[in-house]
Parts: structure tokens; C-alpha cells; sequence
């Protein structure tokens, strides 16, 4: 589809519910990605709020996004370091990491109209009863299961399959914001059950703290046997309480989710054969965690291996590989070193 016929489409559609600003909070690479699709749309108006090295760039460099063949380009953004223009938003999408909600929260209070919808694209479970606690607002979750990378500055791609996991619901804006992505080729899929795909998205994310742990990069870290022994018991922690909790995680990849830990524990030549899809990573790719640690920044642990550690803890379920991950990674964030090959490491976490 054409821009033209897709813009075409799109103004088929209810109006009331499609002349709107977006608010895009955490403008990093997904918030960036995210925003410079909609704003294809000459509909709506984007505002961007972050950093000031991510504004100077945009304002040098324009924002580009790369969607599959597709490529769209702005040369002026809205970008904003402060959220006071928040009031002006009538949809907020939250792109911030969950670590930096507990300060960004009373911002978006302070700021925001109260009827606004926010839409939190965090890692993690029990994101949307943070805002909750705090806001007034309708508070929606939604999931970006793919990787967002950046080419170039202020280019942005989709570097990973996957759809964006949209709330379903009745609000014609966030109707119409799902229609505009999936016009400009981002594919969505809008979702009832947002607690099944929160709980299947935490399996898949508990593999950030280890390889944050391993130092490997993500490739030569699913290859090593012991490793994968680690992430099989600590995703099994995490089913067995999903199964205590009656959810059902959500599937992200071509096995079922419960059939991961199985697959993780194959002998490297057959888990080669099995995974090829698992495998299909840039060489010197690495989790996001890896990258905080790096940089001295506070890691998303709590939210991730963390969280399976409470949840063990409400339902009744041991979470000892959880709970050695949570511990390690504390240890890095205070800037130690481990020091450990592999053999070491994997014999400092297993227990099973």
C-alpha cells in the first residue's frame, strides 16, 4: 500500500477520533520508532519529550524509520525536554524503561489531563498498577516484542519480527493509532488478554540479566550448554508459577512456551537444528541490560528476574536461579567485576 491510499483509507475513519496530538514520553529508540510512524499521518501531531542528546540529534539529523522495505523521513521534530506540554496531548504513550517510571509518574500527574489515555510500552508485569496507583488517567499496557535499532543518528529500525501487541478496546483514538501503524507497515495485532502477553513477554526477557551476566554476546551465549541449562530452570521457575497463577503466557516464537526449557536443554548440535530462529541474531548483539550495566545505569532486574522472585514468593514457588541472577546483577550495578568463565558461572546460578 502507497502512502497515498493508505492516508486515503485512514481518512475514512472517524475524525473526531483522529485529529489528535501523541504525546511520545521516553523519546528512545522505540519511542522514536513508534512516533516517526505516526507521524506519517498528517493527521495527528507528534510530541517527542526526552533526553537532551536524543533532541540535538534529531534536530541535526531529522528522524528516519526503516519498517522492512518501507522508509520514512521528517526533517522537523517537536521535541520537548520537559513535560509541561503534556497538557496538550490527547494520547501519552510511555516508552521510558520501567526503572524510570517511579520519577516520571508525578511528572505525567502533574502535567497530563486527566482523561488522557496512557498507553505503558514497558518491560515487565504489574506496570500498568504503578500508573494506576498514581493517575486518574485510563491506563492501557501494550507490548513491543521486536528490536528496535539505530542505524545511523536519528535512524531507527525494525530489526526483528513480531508485531506490536495493541490493547483492544473501545477508545477510537487508540483504534485509529493502531490502524495508522499497521497503514505505514508495522504490523498489529490488538489484544484482550494483555496479561497473557505480559507473562509470556517475562519469559522471553529473563535471558537479559544473564547474558548481562555472561558478558557474552547473545548468540555465543545460547551456544554454550551450561548457560542454557541456567535460563531452562529460571524460564521453569517461571512457569511453574504462571501455572500456580492460572495464566497462560503468551507464545512469541515457533515452540509453545512451555516447550523452551526442553529446547534450551537439547545437546548444542540438535538446540542448533531446533532454534535456528532463536539463533538468527547479529553476531555482537547483546540484551539492553548489558548495555545499563555498561554504562553504570540502573538495569530493569526488578522488574524481570526480580518479579518472578515475588511472584515465587505469593504463590508458593522456589525461585533460587531467579533469585542468584537478581543477586549478580546487583553486583554489577554497584560496578564489581565477576570475574567467572563460563563452568563458573553456571555453577554459581544452577540449582535444579
Amino acid at each position: 500500500m502507497t502512502q497515498s491510499s493508505a492516508t486515503s483509507e485512514l481518512e475514512k475513519t472517524d475524525r473526531a477520533a483522529i485529529h489528535c496530538t501523541v504525546g511520545i514520553v521516553g523519546a528512545g529508540a522505540i519511542g522514536c520508532f513508534l512516533g516517526g510512524i505516526l507521524a506519517q499521518d498528517k493527521h495527528l501531531e507528534i510530541q517527542f519529550f526526552g533526553r537532551d542528546s536524543i533532541g540535538n540529534e534529531l534536530a541535526e539529523y531529522g528522524l528516519g524509520v526503516n519498517v522492512g522495505e518501507l522508509r520514512h523521513r521528517q526533517s522537523h521534530v517537536a521535541f520537548y525536554t520537559s513535560q509541561a506540554t503534556l497538557l496538550e496531548c490527547d494520547v501519552i504513550l510511555v516508552t521510558v524503561k520501567a526503572t524510570a517510571l517511579p520519577q516520571l509518574i508525578p511528572q505525567i500527574k502533574k502535567h497530563a489531563r486527566s482523561d488522557v489515555p496512557i498507553v505503558a510500552l514497558q518491560n515487565g508485569i504489574g506496570v500498568a498498577a504503578m500508573f494506576e496507583a498514581q493517575l486518574s488517567n485510563p491506563v492501557f499496557r501494550a507490548i513491543v516484542p521486536f528490536n528496535v535499532v539505530k542505524l545511523s543518528p536519528g535512524v531507527f529500525s525494525k530489526a526483528s519480527g513480531g508485531e506490536l501487541l495493541w490493547p483492544q478496546t473501545g477508545n477510537r483514538r487508540l483504534q485509529y493509532l493502531s490502524r495508522v501503524w499497521s497503514s505505514f507497515g508495522l504490523p498489529v495485532q490488538d489484544v484482550a488478554d494483555m496479561q497473557s502477553a505480559e507473562y509470556g513477554k517475562l519469559l522471553l526477557n529473563l535471558n537479559n540479566a544473564l547474558n548481562a551476566v555472561s558478558g557474552l554476546p547473545l548468540r555465543q551465549q545460547l551456544l554454550e550448554p551450561d548457560l542454557r541449562r541456567v535460563l531452562a530452570q529460571a524460564m521453569t521457575e517461571w512457569l511453574t508459577i504462571c501455572e500456580k497463577a492460572k495464566v497462560k503466557p503468551r507464545t512469541y516464537t515457533a515452540a509453545p512456551a512451555h516447550w523452551l526449557p526442553s529446547i534450551l536443554r537439547l545437546p548444542t548440535p540438535l538446540f542448533r537444528l531446533i532454534a535456528r530462529q532463536m539463533l538468527a541474531i547479529e553476531p555482537f548483539a547483546r540484551s539492553s541490560m548489558w548495555d545499563d550495566v555498561q554504562a553504570g545505569r540502573r538495569t530493569e532486574v526488578m522488574y524481570l528476574n526480580g518479579a518472578v522472585v515475588n511472584a515465587g514468593i505469593i504463590h508458593g514457588v522456589p525461585t533460587p536461579v531467579n533469585a542468584a541472577i537478581v543477586e549478580l546483577i546487583k553486583h554489577l550495578e554497584q560496578g564489581e567485576k565477576l570475574n567467572k568463565d563460563v563452568h563458573e558461572l553456571s555453577a554459581l546460578l544452577f540449582s535444579e
